[in-house]
């Protein structure tokens, strides 16, 4: 028996105890979308200019009327008259500071004068969130194999919250992003490894139903951050209000019990049995005595006195078909979040209200969701992901095209259908990936391809928050989308199909040619869930 098949035959797939402890598990990822994109609202674009010696008080007038504009222009027309942003007329550096348009917002922007010379820090500060994120992708991937999740689930809340509270009190911009990659650091703890709680105690047939509430519930995130952004004019107070609700998880101390999968994959049984028992309780069912000794067992598995190998990351590439997996999935997450995050990030980017696309994107990332969750087991994991992948390349790459000058809305519905897409590729990815590994390296790979994505969103935050501004919006609707349908092509010509399957437990049970058993002579003792028949390459 597999471990999938215990859960089937003696919990349910989805009863009341997984139906409780998945909404549990899944809902702090919805703090990942507050703390990863909040920085396009604390330090959003604000016209500037130099400010002058007649310029009187802490907030002078920005517009100062057309014979006092510091660039030439038709002095009949002022319509068409802009300022410099940078400099005099005579090309002197602004040594008086700068005067805002809008001092409605106090922004991080306005604070630490984020912009001329200074500009590059926008980026860097955004950027110090992602290297968080991709240390804490190797981190917590390699530690909540080794030590469970549970611990690495609370220890990743805690860092976010605290980190959020740095940077709403952060004096300087360097501090501020010191707290980011904090904040950052805790991400994937947080949402990979609820990704994968949530995944391990419910039946195959809805397995797909974890990334599916995690990607809905970060879309969620977004629509309130773009609400809260909206309405809250301060920076420090609105980093506040995506922080502070997140105390109330210190009660998942005792609300979260560790992974029963992990704990069998340990031979950790009685630990394993006492959740078991309580979610077979609350269930109404039953679950037999030594259930452990049903469990089938990798031949390999009893050679070390008993113990469990320790895994590392370097055996993401020891084994030819793991190797392979790896290294498809190491290109096409990064391009993914690449794009995901430069869509985010700048919502204008297209055209239009950057509040409206941002809050409307997050809505139309719903449904999204919802139909990746329908169709991912009738329609297969690869033809979603490889639609999802075609479908934003080419919107983005048809906004070369058809811009707001040929339909003032059609930037909006690139946007949305381009994010639309995004999100079915991002929920596609996190139910396809631990699909494609064993159960003792599975958060370590995942981890490892959310490290590799955090290359692509560093690369982003570039893009979109210093080059476009600078040499306009094809310097990356080209790139994005071009790597988005090589992305399209490799995973049809290489990953293969897992939806059905039941989750490998061992690299010798993925590499094992197809139909071998791995029982070992010693009554059928278990270690666990390994499938008689891996799905190949």
């Amino acid at each position: 028996m597999k471990f999938d098949d215990l859960i089937v035959e003696y919990l349910g797939e989805f009863g009341r105890y997984q139906r409780v402890q998945f909404c549990l598990v899944v809902l702090p990822t919805l703090f990942c979308a507050l703390h990863s994109l909040s920085w396009t609202f604390i330090a959003p674009n604000v016209s500037h200019r130099c400010r002058l010696p007649t310029d009187i008080g802490e907030h002078p007038i920005y517009d100062i009327g057309p014979s006092e504009l510091l660039t030439g222009c038709d002095s009949g027309n002022s319509s068409n008259c802009v300022y410099q942003t940078c400099t005099l007329k005579n090309n002197q550096t602004c040594q008086n500071g700068y005067v805002y348009s809008d001092y409605s917002r106090y922004t991080a922007l306005e604070r630490w004068d984020l912009i001329c010379d200074r500009h590059i820090l926008k980026p860097v500060v955004q950027s110090a969130y992602y290297l968080g994120q991709f240390l804490g992708s190797l981190v917590f991937g390699f530690l909540g194999d080794r030590y469970g999740r549970k611990k690495i689930f609370l220890t990743a809340i805690g860092i976010q919250f605290f980190s959020g509270i740095g940077m709403s009190l952060a004096p300087t911009w360097y501090l501020f992003a010191l707290f980011r990659v904090g904040s950052g650091f805790a991400h994937p703890g947080i949402f990979m490894t609820a990704v994968i709680l949530g995944m391990e105690l419910i039946g195959p047939s809805i397995r797909s139903l974890a990334s599916v509430i995690s990607g809905a519930l970060f879309s969620c995130g977004q629509v309130f951050l773009g609400l809260a952004a909206y309405f809250i004019a301060d920076y420090q107070h609105l980093q506040m209000t995506i922080t502070l609700p997140a105390v109330l998880f210190v009660t998942y101390i005792w609300l979260i019990p560790e992974s029963a999968r992990w704990l069998v994959s340990q031979r950790r049984y009685k630990e394993a049995d006492k959740i078991l028992r309580r979610a077979a309780r609350q269930n109404g069912k039953h679950l037999p005595e030594t259930w452990w000794e049903q469990l089938e067992v990798d031949s390999n598995a009893g050679s070390e006195s008993r113990g469990t190998e320790k895994r590392n990351f370097t055996d993401l590439f020891r084994t030819p078909r793991i190797r392979c997996r790896t290294f498809v999935l190491f290109y096409v997450w990064p391009v993914v979040s690449m794009a995901y995050y430069g869509m985010s990030m700048k919502p204008d980017i297209l055209g239009n209200n950057p509040y409206v696309n941002f809050i409307a994107g997050g809505i139309f990332e719903i449904p999204a969701s919802v139909f990746m969750f329908l169709t991912v087991d009738r329609l297969g994991r690869k033809p979603l992901l490889i639609g999802g992948l075609t479908t934003a390349g080419l919107t983005l790459l048809s906004n070369m095209f058809i811009s707001e000058a040929v339909f003032a809305w059609a930037p909006t519905i690139q946007f949305l259908l381009s994010k639309a897409s995004m999100t079915l590729t991002y929920s596609t990815l996190y139910a396809y990936t631990p699909e494609l590994f064993p159960t003792e390296i599975r958060n370590m790979a995942v981890g490892g391809c959310s490290m590799m994505a955090r290359i692509g969103a560093s690369s982003a935050s570039f893009m979109v928050m210093y080059l476009v501004e600078i040499y306009g919006r094809q310097s990356i609707t080209i790139p994005f989308s071009t790597t988005l349908i090589l992305a399209a092509l490799t995973v049809f010509l290489v990953l293969p199909e897992t939806a059905g399957a039941a989750l490998p437990e061992t690299i010798t049970h993925l590499e094992a040619p197809k139909n071998v058993s791995l029982r070992t002579d010693d009554n059928d003792k278990s270690i666990p869930l390994v499938e008689k028949s891996p799905s190949t390459d």
